[in-house]
């Protein structure tokens, strides 16, 4: 029964993955089944009872995922409706939009009832209001409501709005218009979120996110200058806060509760037995209390549980390693909420805890120790905190900050023994409507981190404080395996031969494997959906044809998509062509030349427009334009810039959105020539594509940009049957996701990164060799 809990983890996750439904009725009457025949398998009765327990979390698993099935069902997509909505939480304001989270019942379509008592929580955006400001918790609104299951677009570096939703228990995406404040029912959190923000402070965001856990409110600037200072742990309510203020409770209770004389009528001596246990429930009851303010986040959830544990296990007098703890508290967590499975930061947290464990010899100095040595062994702390954390915060965050020890040895000591207590006092005055009196206590509370952040600003602005994950080199590598040699407990030196001799294997290996295997040029065609993005990588550098979709309200696909994907592989911007202005090619160019103020700009929108003849090098890919005859003398599809590429004895072909017309024109004064990849014109649709152009170009294999859902009957299946017939290969981004070819020259493959996180998705792996 040693590893019961881990069993029972196994089958939640086992459901979480599964891509069809599992029926409930069936587990649970095998696992009856299972329980009558315990008594009759002695000899595999410990066997039984493993796989009991992995039904029973297939069991929990397979009810979270039936339950999100159901609620999604109940919710309408894609259509204006009516409904009343409780506001629960505000994430952000910006100019352009307000999200927040609601939970929404009453829903009506054209005088009809859909849903009456749903509760389904559901994510929503509210654009260009000017009442929108006064969005706050507590509050229900009648407003028309469009929801729908958010687009994800695998490509690598993407994210999974789907897994988001599941980690914040949200059925939709969605959002609302002519919204209409019907009542308020103040909440505890409502009414420190008012007070506060009618308080004029500087740091009220930081403020906020100490008191209630939100962090909308926090400027932009502010959050960057505290993340690039690895301060930001200290803006979400975390095991630091819950610990801060369950140890403070647990001590000034006991305190005094002690201090009440020994023979006096409250307190006899048998009482004082108890003095412990009794403390301890309370200050488990008030960081609980603190847990519910936070809105019950993922992180200080996982504290107060592993506090829970803790505490227990001392009442009932067993021992048990904080490990084990650490352990039961993230199970627990996740057969409690299967989906906080997908949420990043539930894991950020649990492995900064398993960092601090594995660090928590070196606080055992003597009581002999001097003041100089506690903080000689607390700088050393933090170094070894950043060298096991730094590629942690790199995978997930895309940076780290070199100067976190030195700032969260400013910073922490002060929002620990300071900012925290007067600003939970504070709440505690507003929660008591003393306002006057809690802004007194937060302007207090802010008066040190006015001093201390031009200090702040000061390290931001320094150059190599934030190492981004696309300044990674193989020095940077070594750099750190030296840091971990040199930082690493002194317990483990007899095995440093060992790990030198495995790490020096392992970075051999990965050189080796990496020289062999990286190949000189790779073309991605991204997932976009209905529209075009295609990143041409040649050392480290990129070379954009197109920007994706850009969106009338929210965020454009250069943000979500193609940002993401350049970090992810670590690449830098050097040139941007668009073949044309329409907004699925288009997209937020002008964000985009915000964004990349270094890169060369080319095509429509542009100071260089296209036009047959332009040709040139870039890093030793040959390009040529081959259309349009001249600029801006046709409509925007039949302008659409067509680039030919050569690396050596590969060619692949760019069409924009060129339709029959302009195919014929290319083909009959022979500007094409055969080539080995074919990018179709016009997401392969049934005007493009022609035999002229097959016959001329005999692609090896056609990539089609194109959206898995679009009301357009891309791609056609008569082109698709067309390039079929001619010999060529036939691959989609709705099929497949992000489409990378890779290529040394002489020979290409096409190979699909996102492909083993799409379900029920195709496999596909080709190769050709001139």
């Amino acid at each position: 029964m040693r590893y019961s809990s881990f069993t029972l983890l196994a089958g939640t996750v086992m459901a979480l993955y599964s891509t069809h439904l599992i029926e409930k009725w069936l587990v649970a009457l095998i696992i009856v089944c299972a329980l009558f025949c315990i008594p009759l398998c002695r000899q595999t009765r410990k066997y039984l009872i493993q796989f009991i327990l992995v039904l029973i979390g297939i069991l929990i698993g397979s009810h979270f995922v039936s339950s999100f099935a159901e609620h999604h069902r109940h919710l309408p997509e894609r259509v204006w409706v009516s409904a009343y909505l409780t506001v629960e939480q505000v994430d952000y304001h910006s100019a352009e939009r307000s999200r927040f989270v609601a939970r929404v019942t009453h829903l009506r379509h054209s005088n009809q009832q859909l849903v009456a008592q749903c509760h389904c929580r559901v994510q929503l955006f509210w654009y260009d209001a000017a009442q929108r400001r006064g969005l706050a918790p507590g509050q229900q609104y009648q407003a028309e409501i469009k929801l729908k299951t958010p687009t994800t677009y695998w490509n690598q570096g993407g994210a999974r709005p789907s897994n988001f939703l599941w980690a914040k228990q949200l059925i939709k995406q969605g959002q609302v218009r002519n919204m209409r404040l019907v009542k308020t029912t103040p909440s505890v959190r409502w009414r420190v979120y008012r007070a506060l923000q009618a308080s004029d402070l500087d740091f009220k965001g930081i403020l906020l996110a100490l008191a209630i856990g939100y962090r909308g409110d926090i400027p932009f600037e502010q959050r960057d200058v505290w993340q690039k200072n690895g301060l930001q742990h200290v803006m979400a309510i975390s095991g630091l806060h819950i610990g801060l203020v369950a140890g403070l409770v647990f001590l000034i209770v006991r305190r005094f509760i002690a201090g009440i004389p020994q023979r006096g009528i409250l307190l006899r001596n048998r009482e004082r037995l108890v003095l412990t246990p009794t403390v301890a429930v309370v200050a488990l009851c008030v960081a609980f209390l603190y847990t519910g303010l936070a809105g019950f986040a993922i992180s200080s959830q996982r504290a107060w549980l592993m506090l829970l544990l803790f505490w227990g296990q001392r009442w009932l007098g067993l021992s048990t390693s904080n490990w084990k703890r650490l352990g039961y508290a993230a199970v627990i967590l996740i057969l409690i909420d299967p989906g906080s499975w997908y949420d990043i930061g539930f894991w950020f947290s649990v492995v900064a805890v398993a960092v601090i464990l594995l660090c928590q010899w070196a606080w055992q100095l003597g009581s002999n120790a001097s003041g100089w040595q506690r903080v000689l062994q607390t700088i050393y702390l933090q170094l070894l905190f950043l060298t096991l954390m730094g590629p942690l915060s790199l995978a997930l965050f895309d940076g780290v900050s070199l100067i976190a020890p030195i700032s969260n040895l400013l910073v922490v000591p002060v929002i620990a023994l300071w900012v925290l207590p007067l600003t939970l006092m504070g709440a505690v005055a507003a929660m008591m409507w003393a306002d006057v009196f809690a802004a007194q206590l937060w302007w207090l509370a802010e008066l040190p981190l006015i001093g201390l952040q031009p200090v702040l600003n000061t390290f931001a602005e320094i150059a190599w404080t934030w190492l981004t994950a696309s300044s990674i080199s193989a020095i940077s590598a070594v750099l750190w395996l030296c840091a971990l040699a040199l930082l690493t407990p002194m317990w483990l030196m007899r095995y440093y031969r060992w790990i030198l001799a495995g790490v020096l294997a392992m970075q051999a290996s990965y050189a080796l494997w990496k020289g062999w295997r990286t190949p000189d040029v790779i073309v991605h065609v991204l997932d976009v959906g209905q529209a075009q993005a295609i990143v041409i990588e040649r050392e480290r550098a990129a070379w954009l044809v197109d920007l994706g979709r850009r969106f009338y309200i929210g965020r454009s696909q250069f943000e979500s998509v193609i940002e993401p994907f350049i970090a992810q592989r670590g690449l830098r911007v050097e040139r941007v062509s668009l073949t044309h202005q329409d907004a699925d090619h288009s997209g937020d160019w002008r964000l985009a030349k915000q964004r990349l103020p270094k890169a060369e700009w080319f095509g429509a929108l542009t100071d260089q427009p296209c036009r047959a003849g332009q040709q040139g090098v870039w890093r030793e890919i040959r390009w040529r334009v081959l259309w349009p005859d001249q600029a801006g003398m046709h409509t925007s599809n039949a302008a659409s810039c067509v680039y030919q590429f050569s690396y050596g004895e590969i060619d692949w072909l760019v069409t924009g959105d060129i339709g029959f017309p302009e195919e014929r024109i290319l083909a009959e004064q022979r500007r094409l020539k055969e080539v080995e990849i074919l990018v179709a014109p016009h997401h392969g649709s049934a005007f493009s594509l022609g035999s002229l152009l097959l016959q001329a170009t005999q692609p090896e294999v056609t990539l089609v940009s194109v959206g898995a859902i679009n009301h357009y009957g891309m791609p056609d299946k008569y082109t698709r049957q067309r390039a079929l017939e001619y010999g060529s290969e036939w691959a989609t981004t709705a099929d497949f996701g992000q489409l990378s070819i890779e290529t040394d020259g002489a020979s290409w493959r096409l190979k699909t990164p996102a492909l083993f996180d799409k379900t029920n998705a195709k496999s596909y792996s080709s190769t050709s060799q001139r």
